[in-house]
């Protein structure tokens, strides 16, 4: 059951990556705000549903690898997805100040 309700959450983040990158909903994007932002939309919407689309695909393939090596390699996956977490707003960051 779990390992459903993980590929379950990893389509929802690419779904949400989907919509930031393809349809420019940047309003889904936590602290984006319009009168603040000084970048290019369209390239700051493009590389954060990229980034979110590859998060998922992280999470997506969590079950196989533990069931293919063994419950050990959880915490691989965790520490993986905190520093890809910082990348992601590292990321966010860097685009939507720049000028």
């Amino acid at each position: 059951m779990g390992t459903l309700i993980t590929i379950g959450i990893g389509i929802i983040i690419i779904y949400f990556g989907y919509l930031i990158g393809v349809k420019k909903m940047l309003s889904l994007i936590i602290g984006y705000d319009d009168n603040t932002f000084y970048g290019d939309k369209d390239k700051y919407a493009k590389r954060m549903g990229l980034t979110t689309i590859i998060l998922g695909l992280i999470v997506i393939t969590i079950p196989f690898i533990v069931l293919l090596f063994d419950e050990a390699v959880i915490q691989v996956f965790k520490i993986m997805i905190g520093v890809y977490v910082f990348i992601m707003i590292g990321i966010a960051n860097y685009w939507r100040l720049r000028f």
